[in-house]
């Protein structure tokens, strides 16, 4: 029987041990698909209410322009996801980055804000509930006033890398935090449009185009990123424990590419060297073909010609033309 290829894997061990789960693709006889394990027997509970949060998250869809892969319980110790094609907004983020467009930077940014307000139900007001006050740190609903509409259910993982583009459908691949309850709109536009600067922001996205900018053209006041910074953190103590509490920086240094990824980046890092060695060769012949170019090229072949190299008469040419050089 022929093995089965695994093509990515990320093992989620740096969280607290009833959330450590392990996730990988594979391919057997062309087709791909998803694995989620648990790492450990206190995370199974975690993996199975990954499952059963599927249903509830399908009840709050509106249409389908957004889907969910079909999920199949393997054992009580792993779970089977349908593997979706297509490009995450993160990717297509990086993208229009790379190609230094603004604009449709900016674009996909309202297009997902817009599938966010759009493809799911949402309410004006929000719900409160246990969740929200041990996960995010909520005292009571007052915090979130004037903060509407909200997602109910309460879903976190709604960022760019976990929706992926198919033509004119998108596709929710990783539904892991949900919670009863509400969170607004604008707290998941948060968490997506903050870890994506926090990924990049090496490679000179904040010069690009500055975090505050995009936050303030999409309505996130100064106080309201506050306060959503300090329901994240507490979502991350939630996660990671609060002696050991999560830093940003940490996430994006244990980050696993999939293979794809890898390749395009690779192929981006050839066509900058190939740019480059076509930057150098059009200078070269702009040289070339310059006067002054021409005239040392003619000098040199006049000088070789009436004054060979390893000649007496070469080298005395030398010394004169050095002592001219001194003199100068």
């Amino acid at each position: 029987m022929r093995p089965m290829d695994l093509l990515y894997a990320k093992y989620n061990r740096q969280r607290l041990p009833p959330f450590q789960i392990e996730t990988s693709i594979w391919r057997d006889r062309g087709r791909k698909f998803v694995l989620k394990k648990a790492l450990a027997p206190d995370a199974v509970e975690h993996l199975q209410r990954l499952h059963e949060q599927a249903a509830p998250i399908r009840h709050s869809l509106r249409g389908d322009r957004l889907r969910l892969p079909a999920v199949t319980v393997i054992d009580e110790h792993t779970l089977r996801f349908d593997f979706v094609e297509g490009r995450s907004l993160d990717a297509l983020l990086v993208r229009a980055f790379r190609e230094q467009d603004q604009a449709r930077f900016l674009g996909i940014i309202a297009d997902y804000l817009a599938l966010l307000n759009n493809a799911f139900t949402t309410v004006p007001a929000p719900m409160f509930t246990e969740a929200m006050r041990q996960v995010f740190g909520l005292a009571s609903p007052a915090e979130l006033d004037g903060l509407g509409p909200f997602l109910t259910p309460a879903l976190v993982d709604l960022v760019f890398e976990n929706i992926l583009v198919d033509g004119d459908r998108y596709h929710l691949i990783d539904h892991e935090w949900v919670f009863e309850g509400c969170l607004p709109v604008s707290f998941v536009l948060f968490r997506s449009l903050f870890y994506f600067y926090e990924k990049n922001k090496a490679f000179g996205l904040e010069a690009w185009m500055p975090l505050t900018v995009v936050l303030e053209r999409f309505a996130l006041a100064p106080e309201t990123v506050r306060r959503y910074r300090k329901m994240d953190e507490a979502f991350q103590a939630h996660v990671f424990g609060r002696e050991r509490c999560y830093r940003y920086k940490d996430r994006y240094a244990k980050y696993a590419h999939s293979v794809p990824s890898l390749l395009e980046t690779i192929e981006h890092q050839r066509q900058v060297v190939r740019d480059y060695h076509a930057e150098i060769e059009n200078m070269r012949q702009m040289m070339r073909n310059s006067v002054g170019w021409q005239f040392v090229q003619k000098t040199g072949r006049l000088m070789n010609t009436y004054f060979p190299p390893g000649t007496r008469r070469r080298r005395t040419l030398e010394r004169i033309l050095r002592r001219l050089q001194a003199f100068m």
